[in-house]
């Protein structure tokens, strides 16, 4: 398995190019949505253009739980343009709309992928990792 390093912050992370196996977590993820500064959902993508990258996560779990959303996005060469995210927690029975906007500034081929981990020091995933493919004109 191939990994990449990131420095966010002063945090170290490693980046792992195949899914990594979610813990067992009351946590749902939907496919991310990509969708303008509006929220309306896109399909036609440009270099400058402000790109959401929306996901919902629910907790079906009893109990709160502390997460951490995460939205990287890699050119075709597998370098890394983009890596986001932020930290929240959910009440039982909580669904939540996450986003982050992403800013491509050349055309290509992109891979966007979707993390949710427990907190960055720790990085358990809650979820797998979901990966969706653009083209940017």
């Amino acid at each position: 398995m191939k990994t990449s390093l990131f420095l966010l912050g002063s945090v170290l992370l490693f980046g792992f190019v195949q899914s990594a196996l979610a813990i067992n977590s009351d946590i749902t993820l939907t496919p991310p949505s990509l969708v303008d500064t509006s929220g309306q959902k896109i399909s036609d993508f440009h270099s400058g253009q402000q790109i959401g990258v929306e996901s919902t996560l629910t907790n079906n779990g009893e109990s709160e739980q502390k997460f951490t959303y995460l939205v990287q996005v890699m050119d075709r060469n597998g370098g890394t343009d983009f890596l986001e995210g932020f930290s929240a927690s959910m009440l039982p029975n909580q669904s939540f709309t996450a986003s982050q906007v992403w800013i491509p500034k050349t055309p290509g081929q992109y891979t966007l992928e979707v993390f949710v981990w427990n907190s960055l020091s720790s990085a358990i995933p809650l979820t797998d990792v979901l990966h969706t493919t653009i083209t940017v004109n």
